[in-house]
């Protein structure tokens, strides 16, 4: 795997602080995003369900009971190993959220994989997360935290507090941008 240069990069963080603006960061070095909520999604909808966060919790939740801590992770490395198939070099996973999923693409990813972290405080977080309109955009305080508390569940903050990279983003688009360019130039100055 290693002789194409090949990075992939785990991008973990709590709900809203800036992991697909890392990702969208990163297309413009040319990295595919995989997008682990994207599986999760998937499941929600065939299974005939309104995107809620409830729904997407429950549903997230559930897999993992059924199919271990790593199911998600496992589903996700169908979707890597396809862009590798195709030559993609250079991969974002957005969302990794346990240490279980970190050991599981490190096992099956080897060295190529790095976990980044972007930290924003969580009034910041709740702002953005509103701003986004999705629905399962949480629509109070109390129900952000509650996302928050079942995030950190599964174990996010170790995930976080355990990466290789941390990135703050509580500051300007530009400032974060910056940040992220600049480690992603850095760990492409490594393939050297």
């Amino acid at each position: 795997m290693s002789e194409r240069n090949i990075k992939i990069l785990g991008v973990s963080g709590m709900p809203g602080s800036g992991k697909s603006e890392f990702a969208n960061i990163a297309k413009e070095l040319n990295y595919r995003t995989v997008i682990m909520g994207d599986v999760i999604r998937k499941k929600v909808k065939e299974m005939g369900l309104e995107s809620t966060p409830e729904n997407t919790g429950r549903v997230m939740t559930d897999i993992r009971k059924m199919h271990g801590d790593e199911a998600v992770a496992h589903l996700t490395c169908i979707e890597i190993d396809r862009l590798l198939g195709e030559n993609s070099d250079k991969i974002i996973i957005d969302g990794i959220r346990s240490q279980k999923e970190v050991e599981y693409f490190r096992k099956h990813l080897g060295k190529v994989f790095f976990v980044v972290a972007i930290h924003a405080e969580p009034i910041v977080r709740f702002k953005r997360l509103r701003l986004r309109e999705r629905t399962d955009a949480p629509k109070t305080y109390d129900e952000f935290d509650k996302r928050e508390q079942s995030e950190l569940s599964l174990g996010l903050g170790e995930t976080i507090v355990y990466s290789n990279f941390i990135i703050s983003n509580n500051e300007t688009k530009e400032m974060f941008y910056e940040y992220a360019i600049s480690l992603l130039k850095d760990l492409e100055g490594d393939e050297k």
